[in-house]
């Protein structure tokens, strides 16, 4: 969601017409559930993908059919895949999905909201997205509207934020459709090193709310990490978790240019409930860092949660193949596998 939002926010500002297309309903054996999205653009490329086969071709020829209609033209196009459509189009599935379709231009309400859902999935915020059709001899948005927690948002969209999916409700002649728009699980990279450049990349690619924090201002900016999410240059790594919002899903990556500061940024990561802590070094390293915070009360049960050294063994010696090998890592944690 958050690289498909930043992607629509980036193809508008430029001033290109796009269609959005989400699922808004599927049952039986579909590719993709409710709330899947993908961009179609004018020359026929996509971003992002509703399950591909003859589901995703009938959304990308209507959708296109769509672009001229002017901003905020919609429709709903609907596909039955039964089991013999889908062994005759090569698809391994059979169901139907019912996919919304959505004309968005640069000067629309739809550009707007892209826009400001960036800015909250950006900052690791939920928010809902409200739009209001209008359903006559034909279909239109209407309307765009963002909700956060802090503002009092229509029961639909309680409905949406508690199911994880697009709830629709229809009234007369109108249509409303929440999505939930929730930000990906954060990965926090203390450290603007060489590693940390590569590795910031990584995890943008991965789908991570990406941070840098680092207390030097010339290597922590965006010129240095344009796929960041957030880049924090601190006052001292003493303070390193102040104003930030480490839950139980973080990820936590230690990779300071000096022993003294990844024992800073350790010991602080330890007393979060963070999901994972990796912090770069050798064993040597490792055994000295953790002799010393055993030393200040720490439990061995405390150390144990550290990955050091960091990222799968594959042999990773360059900054761009130690990225790939903590990459690596962070996947097999995110998915569980590391049990």
């Amino acid at each position: 969601m958050k690289a498909l939002i930043r992607s629509a926010q980036t193809l508008l500002e430029n001033g290109e017409t796009l269609v959005m297309a989400t699922v808004v309903a599927s049952s039986g054996s579909t590719p993709r559930s409710s709330g899947a999205k993908m961009i179609i653009r004018r020359d026929g490329s996509i971003v992002g993908t509703i399950g591909g086969g003859l589901m995703e071709a009938m959304a990308c020829r209507d959708g296109r059919a769509m672009l001229d209609a002017g901003d905020g033209a919609a429709g709903i196009t609907h596909v039955d895949l039964t089991q013999e459509m889908a062994a005759n189009s090569d698809m391994i599935c059979g169901g139907d999905m019912s996919v919304l379709l959505e004309t968005m231009t640069s000067a629309g309400s739809g550009a707007a909201a892209c826009k400001e859902l960036d800015a909250l999935l950006r900052a690791g915020k939920r928010a809902v997205l409200c739009t209001r059709f209008s359903q006559g001899e034909s279909m239109r948005a209407v309307s765009h509207k963002v909700f956060t927690d802090q503002a009092a948002p229509p029961a639909v969209c309680t409905r949406a934020m508690r199911d994880g999916a697009p709830r629709l409700e229809s009234s007369g002649s109108a249509l409303t459709i929440a999505e939930p728009c929730v930000p990906p699980a954060s990965l926090y990279i203390f450290g603007a090193g060489h590693v940390s450049l590569f590795t910031a990349r990584m995890g943008a690619m991965l789908g991570f709310r990406t941070v840098v924090l680092d207390d030097r201002e010339d290597f922590a900016n965006r010129d240095r990490f344009p796929e960041a999410d957030e880049v924090r240059v601190l006052h001292s790594f003493d303070a390193c978790y102040e104003s930030l919002p480490v839950d139980g899903e973080a990820f936590i990556i230690i990779l300071t240019r000096g022993h003294m500061h990844d024992r800073t940024v350790l010991a602080r990561a330890l007393r979060t409930p963070a999901r994972y802590v990796g912090m770069i070094g050798s064993r040597k390293k490792r055994d000295a860092i953790y002799a010393a915070l055993l030393a200040e009360g720490f439990t061995q049960t405390d150390i144990d949660r550290c990955h050091c050294p960091i990222g799968l063994t594959i042999g990773a010696q360059t900054p761009e193949e130690i990225a790939v090998s903590i990459a690596a890592e962070l996947i097999t944690v995110r998915s569980g596998h590391d049990a």
